[in-house]
This record gives structure tokens, sequence and C-alpha cells, in this order.
């Protein structure tokens, strides 16, 4: 997950991020790893486990920011 680029197949502002608690957490696998989700513009956040991280920002439809990158 790159901080800086955005993410190809997703909305231009969508950035993720590994939560740095869980990374050395041996007890947990790498699909239960948390992952903040954000967007730039909105400033809106989501927390989700590695395999549950959407294809794209859940408010994208509302968004009149959305576009693809």
């Amino acid at each position: 997950m790159n901080v800086y680029m955005p993410l190809k197949g997703k909305c231009l502002w969508w950035r993720e991020f590994p939560n740095e608690e869980d990374r050395f957490d041996r007890r947990l696998e790498p699909a239960q790893r948390r992952v903040r989700c954000v967007c730039f513009v909105e400033g809106d956040a989501w927390d989700y486990p590695a395999r549950d991280v959407p294809a794209d920002c859940p408010e994208g439809r509302r968004c009149r920011y959305h576009i693809k990158a």
C-alpha cells in the first residue's frame, strides 16, 4: 500500500494505511490486520480488517469528487 500514490482502479483521493499496532501482532493472520481507509477530499475515514477492504470508496456514488485513478 503506497501512502502517496493513488490506488489503481479506486478513487483518486482514496488511500489505505496499514495499522501499525497490528504489524507485529503474531496472533493476527494477515487478513485480520486492520487497514485505515481515508478519503483525503472529504476527510472521511474507515477501519476495516484487511480481508474486508472495499473495492472502492463506499461513499463514491454520493461524492462529487469521485474520480477513478
